[in-house]
């Protein structure tokens, strides 16, 4: 499968090709890559090489949103190479403008409720998106796994979380305070992640 295959599952053949005509035209790869567990995406600069890499996610709003983001940090390197801070201003004001530019947001627009919560997180754009509960609440509406939120599993319970058992101790702002049962070992898990409760 081709890059540009890969696209028009999420868009338009006429916005994929657009996206992937900008990339061409400032010598950035474009890698899709098995879902990581550390990052959705990443934009590196490695002398002359540009490259973007994005995990592959049967999730349109959130494999778009994510592109985007990286294509901003290309956008501000262009600008600024490494002069302003990652995700500053300049990011934020890019984020933004190529979500509408290149027409991503009419995709949103097909999803109110998306729509709006994709609005409101670009004002103020997180350096992941992950880190806003709203955003990851909406978008895992179409996610096609299966579970609960961690925020929703009582305190004291037991629930089951990429093949760990884990029991929830405290409620933070973002994220839950747990213990790994099988290691004895307190993390620290983002309130949106999908979990499996133990009955």
């Amino acid at each position: 499968m081709t890059t540009l295959d890969y696209l028009e599952r999420h868009l338009p053949t006429v916005k994929a090709m657009e996206i992937l005509a900008y990339l061409e035209k400032h010598k950035c790869a474009l890698r899709i890559t098995r879902p990581r567990k550390t990052k959705r995406g990443d934009f590196r600069q490695n002398g002359p090489h540009l490259s973007i890499s994005v995990n592959h996610d049967t999730n349109t709003f959130r494999f778009l949103f994510t592109f985007v983001h990286e294509i901003a940090h290309l956008k501000t390197y262009l600008q600024y190479k490494n002069k302003v801070q990652p995700h500053g201003i300049e990011w934020k004001i890019n984020f933004r403008e190529l979500f509408i530019s290149f027409g991503v947001d009419e995709e949103f627009k097909r999803e109110p409720h998306i729509y709006a919560v994709a609005q409101k997180e670009l004002l103020n754009p997180k350096a992941c998106s992950g880190v806003n509960l709203d955003v990851e609440r909406a978008f895992s509406i179409y996610d096609e796994q299966v579970g609960i939120h961690l925020e929703e599993v009582p305190l004291g319970e037991t629930f089951i979380f990429k093949n760990h058992r884990y029991q929830k101790l405290e409620n933070r702002r973002t994220r839950v305070l747990c213990l790994n049962l099988s290691n004895n070992r307190k993390y620290t898990i983002n309130k949106a992640a999908i979990v499996e409760l133990v009955s």
